[in-house]
């Protein structure tokens, strides 16, 4: 966050705090750089499609990596998937990006407009639209017949109302049959760590042998550490 820049873990370290940053847990989201950030919310429909839920996500190979809907266990899971990749893309319809639209609280600008816009302008040559998943696939350089497999194939679970490759829940089961269709190529937008200073349950700083170190305290971000069993990500 531009506000913390870890100041006040590096004092605690220069004078022998215990280390505890490995432990802490990291805060990262996914985004498609074409799409705005300016607002970087769940409320927004630009961010809630790169987060998963009723879209498919591939890799460079054009194949499925996980089930989409992992956030609806965790948020922060969403970023998991794509470490194991060399590309991540989020592939959608129009259809699915108003499903998101509908559902989101921010509602201005207009969704439609923000969509077309970040396909015309394309920041970062990461977001296409396209009249069919071939032509999907021939803008982000993945083997086509690939993708329109993984897609089809998708699109059957979806009929069938069960996903046979991750299991992902039925209700965010929603074929991508009708164009236009979308692939977007996703990033990591965010990175907060929160905790890395060691210290007990009176916000003493602690040592590397579990002494305290006098007169010195630490609070809020820098030792949050109770989060590491709760939104733990690497």
């Amino acid at each position: 966050m531009p506000s913390n820049t870890g100041d006040g873990y590096q004092m605690a370290m220069s004078v022998g705090a215990k280390d505890m940053l490995q432990e802490s847990p990291e805060f990262m989201d996914n985004y498609i750089q074409a799409l705005p950030t300016n607002r970087l919310t769940k409320m927004a429909p630009e961010t809630m499609i790169a987060g998963g839920g009723p879209v498919i996500w591939v890799n460079q190979n054009g194949r499925r990596i996980a089930n989409e809907n992992i956030t609806s266990y965790n948020m922060l899971y969403q970023h998991m998937p794509i470490k194991a990749t060399r590309n991540t893309y989020v592939v959608f319809n129009k259809k699915i990006w108003d499903q998101f639209a509908k559902i989101a609280l921010l509602k201005k600008p207009d969704p439609d407009e923000i969509l077309a816009n970040a396909v015309k302008k394309n920041r970062g040559n990461s977001l296409y639209e396209e009249n069919s998943i071939e032509a999907l696939a021939k803008d982000v350089g993945i083997p086509e017949d690939t993708l329109v497999k993984t897609v089809s194939d998708y699109n059957d679970f979806c009929h069938e109302g069960r996903d046979r490759e991750f299991n992902k829940e039925k209700a965010d089961l929603v074929p991508i049959e009708d164009g236009p269709y979308y692939i977007g190529r996703l990033d990591n937008s965010n990175l907060v760590g929160l905790g890395g200073i060691g210290e007990n349950n009176k916000f003493e700083v602690i040592d590397e042998n579990f002494n305290t170190i006098p007169g010195l305290y630490a609070a809020g971000a820098d030792s949050t550490m109770q989060y590491r069993s709760v939104y733990q990500s690497h």
